[in-house]
């Protein structure tokens, strides 16, 4: 197989130390400027590189890693699937649902693989949660927070190419946990603030969730809290007992640590990489032609969740 990774900068570089960690593939990148293609090809070892996103449509590789700007996702997307690439896209799906159903709609339409690469769906520390959740009974609440100074630079500061502001963009990840964990919501509400990071839109979002097996859900997410303490990423309590995320096992490349039982049992978990996990799990799919490990239908459900949040917003 033949891959090629679209985006030199940022996290592309995380997937590109990711598939070279794999092997097993044949990759390329590419970059709009040829010094930054050459520099990123012997960076990561890459078979080659490109410079023009049509030079990669007309060529023979197979699949196609996107890790651009939002507003790039789906119009890159569709001409990657129209051009009979199976198609790897970072989080989140799209900007909005007709984007992103026509992502969908598409890969049906062609026989493609289609996968939105979202890593906290593959964490250990998530399935292990859930695994356990019958040890504690009925739920009654799960809270689920990420709160960190974040002021970046280029597309994250626009309102418009990223579909709205810090939630869309990493707060995305800690919905698809928390969803997850909770299952189908029946209704939400929030509030929404701007502060201290610099972008267009919301960088603080605080939402409730009423879940449709009746516990309540607590989102936190904010890009504007800055030397914020160290806290669980997610807590879930329930009629028997509680499980709580161990931010002090973390390891690097992994969000999630291990859970504590009922503030007391240690539960250890694989400290495997998501990311190689997610994107070992797409190639797979290609080479054996079986269904995609997550389904972007879920990517369409966090996305739903992400828009439902800015709906109910007092403040954008």
């Amino acid at each position: 197989m033949k891959l090629a990774v679209v985006g030199c900068n940022g996290f592309g570089k995380v997937h590109l130390k990711a598939i070279r960690n794999i092997g097993n593939v044949e990759y390329y990148v590419f970059s709009r400027n040829e010094d930054n293609a050459r520099e990123c090809m012997k960076e990561f070892g890459a078979k080659g590189y490109f410079i023009n996103y049509e030079d990669i449509l007309n060529s023979d590789v197979d699949i196609i890693d996107l890790v651009v700007s939002h507003d790039q996702h789906y119009q890159m997307g569709i001409k990657a699937l129209k051009a009979g690439k199976h198609l790897m896209l970072e989080k989140p799906i799209a900007r909005n649902i007709k984007e992103a159903q026509a992502l969908i709609d598409t890969a049906k339409e062609t026989g493609l693989k289609f996968m939105v690469l979202e890593q906290f769906f593959f964490d250990s520390s998530v399935r292990k949660a859930i695994e356990l959740l019958p040890k504690i009974g009925k739920i009654s609440l799960i809270i689920v927070r990420s709160t960190h100074l974040n002021q970046p630079k280029g597309w994250r500061r626009e309102k418009e190419k990223m579909g709205g502001g810090a939630l869309i963009d990493g707060g995305v990840h800690f919905i698809d946990t928390l969803l997850n964990l909770g299952g189908e919501y029946e209704s939400v509400k929030a509030v929404c603030g701007k502060y201290f990071s610099g972008i267009e839109a919301e960088d603080t979002t605080v939402a409730s969730f009423k879940f449709k097996n009746n516990a309540l859900g607590l989102l936190i997410y904010s890009w504007s809290a800055p030397k914020a303490p160290r806290l669980p990423a997610f807590e879930i309590y329930g009629e028997n007992g509680s499980l709580v995320e161990d931010p002090t096992t973390r390891v690097m490349g992994k969000p999630f640590g291990d859970i504590i039982l009922n503030s007391e049992e240690k539960i250890e978990v694989s400290k495997t990489n998501p990311i190689e996990e997610e994107i070992r799990g797409f190639l797979e799919a290609v080479s054996r032609n079986t269904n995609v490990p997550m389904p972007p239908e879920i990517a369409l459900r966090d996305l739903k969740a992400v828009l439902d949040i800015y709906n109910s917003c007092s403040q954008i």
